[in-house]
């Protein structure tokens, strides 16, 4: 399993809306190969996370590749104060 985990600084008065279009875009990456989930988190001092994973590093590589996620990129982009912070990651135990 690879997982990413990004930092992510929503505009104000955003955070309904970008609930919505997470759930509305995850019907696009879910047709990719590889995809299992992408979900918003919210800490309990405001911070929000998005934890996207995949069943490896190559699948999500190769969604990087595709239009569909340009777009969806540069609409994500459209919610943010600032660029996202990614970190990555691979299960090693369960």
């Amino acid at each position: 399993m690879h997982i990413a985990l990004i930092d992510i600084e929503l505009k104000e008065n955003t955070e309904d809306e970008f609930k919505a279009w997470i759930t509305e875009t995850n019907k696009i990456l879910s047709k990719f190969p590889g995809f299992v989930s992408r979900r918003l988190v919210k800490s309990d001092n405001g911070k929000h996370r998005l934890i996207v994973e995949f069943t490896d590093k190559e699948s999500h590589v190769k969604i990087h590749r595709t239009k569909e996620h340009d777009e969806i990129h540069k609409q994500l982009m459209g919610f943010l104060k600032k660029p996202p912070l990614p970190n990555f990651y691979h299960v090693i135990s369960q």
